[in-house]
């Protein structure tokens, strides 16, 4: 197993399986396959579909090919890829990039690719199979083969199947005979056109290489009177399940795909384990129908039928519920979750759904692309159902952890759908979807699916107060609600500040995160979210004015700040230190959001370096860690141990003891002080004369009060005491703290800036 997945060895391994549209027949065959034999063997799955999966380029489209991202995981065991699932050229191209150097076992399905293992049926050997029951079976010698495009090899190796059995019974398959077109109904249609109108002469029968062709052909010679088999035999290929729409009814041939995937898993467990590998035998069988004389199978039809009514059954709930209706008037997350409870039922089958939303997916203003990505971004994971009991506060996790540490009320049994979330070409997360027994969603979650995401969008255009700003274009490089410079404003007064450069010169930008892990998605808190968003740009302008620099809020909760000139490291690192002072402390801030949850990041630019590279550099420095945090958030009483915290920072003049703060906050004080280093990597004792300490700064910064003054709020008694204990902790007096800012400190600070200390 997978011995780079921190804290996952001791799990059942998790095998990861890329297709496209796993909606679809031909993926759920595939699938089934692949849960079947997991489940077998204990192993969990993670299937990584898109939706719509186009085989064209659409640009709003595109990003829920982002889904794909997610096989960077570290917690992969495993991977299967199902190539003829992907349509789309440029997404296979792009998968290839994802995969290449990933050091997991990889299965690729349906196509030889060098460098790679490699499990798919025997095209050919299927097709003497449908060639021989036509030749053997019905004494057919005369047929038409329709395959997809000739530059395919699997269309060209169909025919060679079908012509091998030809001539060995002398009979003759021509070119003629060969009509080649794109696997899809609309060539079977142009064939019975040249069939009804005499273009083409009538053979005895013909074989579709594949469902969809098949069904074309026979909808429009039903159309036009014609009496299958009496006039033409017809075989399809694939089985794919919806035989009962067409009249009459197909016989075709079962590609046995529930196989491959069965045998891809199995070739995955023997690398994994050195477990011998099994035998899975992935040849297919004839399905009978009404299109050759051999009559209809009822055990086969028996299935689609049961298939089709629960589908069908599905469908009718979907169209005379009022889900849509009940989830766009939803005001908050909170009431979005609950509609999504209300309605889980819609979806057949499913024993868990899990929202996982980007922490920012409330504000994101611009398209994600799909050129760049970062599985180190927090996410929040909403629990909607559950096969178990679990709890109700969200759950954070880091993007490339694919879910919490443990996934709430998920059990032990994991079979995992991650389905792509995004509107307007912005990513807002994905779901997943679990199955505990060997399932897959269909065409009706899709529908629920596109319900669910329309109704995010209105949430987020009800919520966004930068969307409501953005439609109203009140400024091109301003964010209006606080003056600061937005993020094209502020790439401009970059730009022009690194005109003025010299080639050695670089400027300091210094990158802030606030608000980590805060739902401000409810409308009534849009005014505590406007309130803080003002405070911060305040605490923003003070430290620019101190150090000529300028300022902006580049998106909701993302902030930078510039210095208009270069400095050292040692000021750089002033300049931090008072930020994140200030802004932690302020009155608001320090209320509403707390502790760990402001994250900074400070990079220099040069004067050829690009704007845009420095920025998303910054975001990437700031979301690693966040990721660092993400892991430290996972202990069992980190929430319980953050309220104490909290409490401390905002209140640290208070008498802070051990036992008295277990009894304040129902705490058992027999471990309290080992897990409280556990979590936060200092202890209780030395937190409490920090927490002193950081009060202490933020009021010399912020206020006129003097050295006694600021003693005796940070819970001092001694006045001397507490000036030996800040420079022990900070390596400078209050008074040199308070000026560190000053023109004169900046660049040319004095370390023999003792004035203000007591005299022993």
């Amino acid at each position: 197993m997978n011995t780079n997945n921190t804290d996952h060895t001791n799990h059942r391994p998790l095998i990861g399986v890329i297709t496209s549209r796993a909606s679809q027949s031909e993926q759920r065959q595939m699938l089934k396959g692949v849960l079947s034999k997991a489940d077998e063997l204990g192993i969990d799955i993670a299937v990584f579909s898109n939706v719509y999966n186009f085989m064209e380029y659409f640009a709003y489209v595109e990003v829920e090919n982002k889904i794909y991202e997610l096989v960077h995981s570290e917690r992969l065991d495993g991977l299967i890829l199902t190539y003829e699932s992907l349509l789309y050229p440029e997404l296979r191209k792009r998968i290839y990039e994802h995969i290449k150097d990933l050091e997991i076992p990889i299965i690729i399905t349906d196509v030889d690719k060098e460098g790679y293992t490699c499990i798919n049926t025997d095209v050919k050997s299927d097709f003497r199979d449908i060639a021989r029951h036509l030749t053997d079976v019905h004494g057919i010698k005369d047929i038409d083969v329709i395959t997809g495009p000739e530059e395919y090899e699997t269309s060209r190796l169909r025919v060679d199947g079908v012509r091998e059995i030809m001539e060995e019974r002398g009979l003759s398959l021509s070119d003629e005979n060969v009509i080649y077109g794109n696997f899809w109904y609309n060539t079977g249609e142009d064939l019975a056109d040249e069939y009804i109108s005499g273009k083409r002469r009538l053979p005895q029968a013909v074989i579709c290489t594949n469902d969809y062709m098949a069904f074309g052909l026979l909808d429009r010679l039903f159309d036009h009177d014609y009496t299958l088999p009496d006039d033409l035999m017809v075989v399809g290929y694939e089985h794919i399940g919806e035989r009962i729409y067409h009249s009459p009814i197909l016989t075709t041939y079962q590609r046995n795909r529930a196989a491959i995937g069965a045998k891809a898993v199995a070739t995955i467990w023997s690398k994994l384990t050195g477990a011998l590998m099994e035998e899975i035998d992935t040849s297919g069988y004839m399905i009978p129908g009404e299109t050759c004389t051999c009559g209809v199978e009822k055990k086969y039809l028996r299935e689609e039928l049961t298939d089709v009514r629960q589908i069908k059954y599905y469908n009718e709930m979907n169209f005379c519920g009022n889900f849509e209706q009940q989830s766009v008037t939803c005001q908050s997350i909170s009431d979005y979750i609950r509609t999504l409870q209300d309605f889980s039922y819609l979806i057949r089958n499913v024993s868990g759904i899990y929202l996982c939303l980007h922490e920012d997916w409330c504000t994101r203003s611009r398209k994600s692309s799909v050129n760049e990505f970062s599985n180190n971004e927090p996410m929040i994971c909403y629990r909607i159902i559950s096969p178990e009991k679990g709890p109700d506060e969200p759950a954070i996790f880091t993007r490339g952890d694919l879910y919490p540490e443990e996934l709430p009320g998920a059990g032990d049994k994991k079979f995992l759908y991650f389905t792509p979330l995004f509107s307007e070409g912005k990513e807002f997360g994905h779901f997943i979807f679990q199955y505990t027994t060997p399932d897959t969603y269909d065409s009706v979650m899709i529908e629920w699916l596109k319900i669910s995401v329309n109704a995010l969008q209105v949430l987020r255009m009800k919520n966004d107060i930068n969307t409501l700003l953005e439609c109203r274009n009140l400024s091109e490089y301003h964010d209006t609600a606080t003056g600061l410079y937005n993020k094209p404003g502020f790439a401009h007064e970059l730009a022009g500040a690194r005109k003025k450069l010299s080639e050695q010169e670089k400027l300091p930008i210094i990158m802030i995160r606030t608000g980590i892990y805060s739902d401000d998605s409810r409308i009534e808190k849009k005014n505590l979210s406007i309130r803080l968003d003002i405070e911060i740009s305040e605490c923003l302008n003070h430290i620019a004015a101190d150090i000529g620099g300028f300022c902006g809020k580049l998106s909701e909760k993302l902030y930078a700040l510039a210095a208009a000139s270069e400095l050292t490291e040692e000021d750089i690192s002033i300049i931090t230190d008072r930020l994140e002072t200030i802004i932690s402390h302020a009155p608001l801030y320090i209320q509403e959001r707390g502790i760990d949850t402001l994250f900074m990041a400070s990079r220099t630019l040069s004067a050829d370096e690009s704007i845009d590279e420095c920025i998303s550099a910054l975001s990437e420095d700031i979301n690693m860690k966040i990721k660092q945090l993400s892991d430290e958030r996972h202990h069992a009483h980190y929430k319980d141990y953050l309220k104490v915290r909290n409490s401390m920072y905002r209140e640290p003049g208070k008498e802070w003891d051990a036992q008295k703060t277990c009894r304040d906050f129902h705490l058992s004080y027999g471990h309290f002080r080992a897990s409280y280093k556990d979590i936060f990597g200092i202890s209780f004792h030395q937190d409490v004369i920090m927490s002193r300490i950081a009060m202490a700064k933020y009021l010399l910064l912020s206020t006129t009060l003097g050295i006694p003054a600021i003693s005796f709020k940070c819970g001092y008694t001694d006045e001397k005491y507490f000036m030996r204990q800040f420079r022990q902790l900070t390596g400078t007096t209050p008074n040199s703290y308070r000026n560190s800012l000053s023109d004169k400190q900046l660049s040319d600070k004095k370390s023999t800036d003792d004035h203000d200390l007591p005299q022993k």
